[in-house]
């Protein structure tokens, strides 16, 4: 069979996440998909899929070919595209992952604006609160918040994400407006999964800083959701500030010790360490660059 077509059916499996998927995405039988699969483990001698009556998943040779495969295939594609079209318009399918709260409030904006500018690029958006691994996941661009990847990927930092303290005004009168960190022991604080280390906070006012540890009723992944659990009064929580900055601006919800910061976190788009980046995706992350630094730049209401 021909080498090309089955990483190509490889690449798409995995992308895809079955054979099923794939071969409908392929427009061919599903047997096709898995000889072809088949015969490329065969020509290559390593066993690149774990198969199992439900699911499949990379081996560790699998995981290391596939980022290969993908490039290959990537520039074979784009090559063949400027073959027909010259220096003309870039197309294709690009995969993209993105936490729910950016995607909404930030992603659903701009991505009119790059159909206007890219038309024959295919966009797959993809939002999910979990940290996916990008390569299993098959995206092209992962965008994430806070930490960054391992070494076998690229992150390219987009803008800064200010994270700030809030409550409701009827918590606060309620419970009392904490005068400083340590204030937060005796208060309940909804909890940010993936920006802070358990319940141990830190902040810096400049001069200090300061650990406490925090307790409260709720532990999410998901900004908006802590969000409108901070307004409907539950607790203090720390959000990046495009999460909460609406409900500023309408006073539902107050900043809360405004003179302490939070270590400063960033948003990343993150890709493969390939040494040729297709141009769909170079011009994708280009795109977010100029579109969100200008808009975290501004000040929040």
């Amino acid at each position: 069979m021909d080498r090309i077509e089955c990483m190509r059916a490889f690449v798409v499996t995995v992308g895809e996440n079955g054979f099923a998927a794939a071969a409908r995405a392929m427009d061919v039988p599903r047997s096709k998909v898995s000889k072809q699969i088949q015969a490329l483990e065969e020509a290559i001698g390593v066993q690149l899929l774990q198969r199992t009556t439900r699911s499949l998943h990379l081996t560790e040779a699998g995981a290391e070919y596939f980022e290969a495969a993908r490039e290959v295939i990537a520039a074979l594609d784009e090559a063949e595209q400027r073959a027909r079209d010259g220096v003309g318009e870039l197309r294709g399918v690009l995969r993209v992952n993105a936490p729910m709260s950016f995607g909404l409030r930030r992603l659903g904006k701009l991505i009119p604006l790059f159909h206007e500018q890219h038309p024959n690029i295919e966009l797959q958006l993809v939002l999910s609160d979990q940290q996916v691994d990008p390569v299993r996941g098959g995206f092209d661009v992962t965008i994430r918040i806070a930490s960054l990847p391992d070494s076998t990927m690229i992150a390219r930092q987009l803008a800064p994400a200010p994270r700030i303290m809030v409550a409701s005004p009827a918590y606060l009168e309620r419970a009392g407006t904490p005068q400083s960190p340590q204030d937060l022991r005796s208060h309940q604080c909804l909890n940010y999964g993936y920006l802070q280390s358990g319940v141990s906070l830190q902040l810096c006012n400049g001069k200090e800083t300061q650990r406490v540890n925090v307790t409260g009723p709720l532990h999410a992944n998901n900004g908006d959701l802590l969000a409108q659990a901070a307004e409907a009064g539950m607790g203090i929580a720390l959000l990046p500030d495009f999460i909460v900055e609406e409900a500023l601006a309408a006073g539902r919800l107050v900043p809360v010790l405004c003179e302490w910061q939070a270590p400063a976190i960033t948003i990343n788009a993150v890709y493969s360490s390939a040494r040729r980046v297709p141009q769909k995706t170079r011009a994708f992350i280009e795109f977010l660059v100029g579109q969100l630094a200008p808009a975290c730049e501004s000040p929040t209401g």
